[in-house]
């Protein structure tokens, strides 16, 4: 009995030795059978029905793109490029009013912020922008009464996903006409896309009086533009919206400058008043963007007639991009079809333009692309012509302008016979057309049967109106031939003719 319990427990034993080995051979790697992480939660504002609202202003909410989602049939945004996880913010206004935003990416996030206007089941595109290298994006729009707004902050595709920090604001009013009044020597300023979103002064102009407006860029890369709008003007058009009203007294801008530059302007009979100038920035550019505006009368040297300048008179002129002195206008005569030599001199630094323009103002020559000196020439028929000494790039210096106009002419030759005897004496008459004076050189040749025309005399002359006469002598007979050369002066170019012949026999 003792005998067989031994055998049953050593059995036992087996038995739970081979199942122990035969579970251990069917355990699995380790790791295999590990929970995946949890997904992230999704943010409470991840769906446009859970937009988070912008009750008050301002408001800065902490957000994150992560565990968030694109929600089925949402629109990429307009600014391109695909996105991925998304959330969103709603406000309404009950009064229009323009609104910022500005998003701060965490981490290694490159978002994208865009806002719509929610019409019925549409939802419109008004503004977006991608964050930059420093993880920031700015927006502003004007937002409508009773209009709602979506704005959305999204991931762009291979991102990686973090926080976010979006404030929404109201930026500074902007400012409505006519604005404060101009100094008569200029202001400056500075504008920027969503706080200072435009400048504007106010400036009296009289009628029949010719003026010069100066808007200059003092920001690198900045493109503040520029308007003038006419006395009277209530709106400058973005404004009457953002107060409710209708717009009724909106005007159209009288005139444009683009990007800075300089125009002349010159009120119409019963046109005079209190005018307004509005400035902008580039909307594409964040940041400040700094100006400089200057509005005076046109004195005689920057509007037609011009300065008279005179043959071989030196001009000399100051020019400077931070006010009116911006450019000169010389007006040149011209009674002969001439060559013209037109010099500028001005320092290295200087980035002066240097235009031939003709009576109807169209440009014939310009060296508008170096610095420093400059030169440039051109034939002129008989008439009125100008030129025009300009800045650009807000460069400043003295110069001076030099011309430079000599006649074109024209030389004849001939003997005063086509035939004469050994030892008779001639003459050879040249003319320079138009009757100009000056040095005139007569070479004679002689003609060898075997070698062909050989060089014989050189005789120096000076033309008196037009006309000078050698005296030649044909030493021996045979065929002979005379040129001459003009030798021009300081107003007359120089010119030359080809042979004229003679047979002596």
């Amino acid at each position: 009995m003792a005998r067989y319990s031994r055998l049953v427990f050593a059995s036992t034993v087996a038995v739970a030795a081979a199942v122990a080995l035969a579970v251990a051979t069917l355990v699995v790697p380790s790791g295999a059978l590990a929970e995946a992480p949890p997904a992230p939660p999704k943010p409470a504002n991840d769906t446009l029905a859970n937009a988070t609202a912008v009750k008050s202003f301002p408001s800065t909410f902490e957000g994150t793109t992560v565990g968030a989602t694109l929600e089925p049939g949402e629109s990429e945004s307009n600014c391109g490029g695909a996105t991925t996880n998304s959330v969103w913010y709603s406000l309404r206004l009950p009064a229009a009013h323009r609104i910022g935003v500005n998003l701060t990416a965490a981490g290694e996030l490159d978002a994208v912020v865009d806002v719509y206007h929610a019409v019925r089941s549409a939802r419109n595109s008004v503004v977006c922008e991608k964050t930059d290298t420093t993880g920031k994006a700015s927006v502003s729009f004007v937002a409508s009464k009773n209009g709602l707004y979506y704005i959305r902050v999204a991931a762009l595709q291979n991102s990686q996903l973090a926080g976010f920090t979006l404030e929404v604001f109201m930026p500074t009013p902007a400012v409505r006409p006519p604005g404060h009044p101009l100094p008569a020597s200029g202001i400056n300023g500075q504008v920027d896309r969503t706080q200072n979103v435009n400048a504007a002064y106010s400036v009296i102009l009289s009628a029949g009086v010719s003026y010069l407006i100066n808007l200059s860029n003092e920001t690198r890369g900045a493109c503040v533009s520029g308007a003038l709008f006419a006395p009277g003007t209530t709106s400058f058009g973005e404004e009457s919206e953002e107060e409710g009203e209708e717009g009724g007294g909106s005007a159209s801008a009288l005139l444009h400058i683009n990007c800075g530059g300089y125009r002349l302007f010159t009120p119409r009979a019963g046109q005079g008043g209190r005018y307004s100038f509005e400035i902008t920035p580039r909307l594409s550019r964040k940041g400040v963007q700094k100006f400089r505006l200057q509005i005076a009368p046109a004195g005689p040297a920057e509007t037609a007639p011009g300065l008279l300048l005179g043959n071989y008179v030196h001009a000399h002129g100051h020019l400077s991009g931070n006010g009116v002195s911006v450019l000169r206008l010389y007006r040149l005569e011209v009674t002969s079809h001439s060559n013209l030599n037109l010099k500028l001199i001005a320092p290295e630094s200087a980035e002066f333009n240097l235009q031939l323009r003709d009576q109807r103002g169209r440009v014939l020559e310009c060296q508008c692309e170096s610095s420093g000196s400059a030169s440039l020439q051109r034939q002129l028929q008989p008439g009125v012509y100008y030129a025009v000494v300009s800045e650009r790039n807000n460069t400043s210096g003295n110069f001076t302008l030099e011309r430079q106009s000599r006649t074109i002419t024209a030389t004849t030759i001939s003997f005063s016979d086509t035939k004469a005897a050994p030892g008779q004496g001639l003459g050879i008459d040249v003319q320079v057309t138009p009757a100009e004076s000056g040095r005139v050189t007569v070479e004679i040749e002689r003609f060898d049967p075997v070698f062909g025309w050989q060089f014989f005399q050189r005789v120096q002359a000076f033309a008196s109106g037009g006309l000078a006469t050698v005296p030649f002598t044909p030493p021996a007979p045979g065929r002979w031939r005379a040129k001459a050369f003009y030798r021009g002066s300081r107003v007359a170019s120089p010119s030359s003719v080809g042979a004229t012949y003679l047979l002596v026999s």
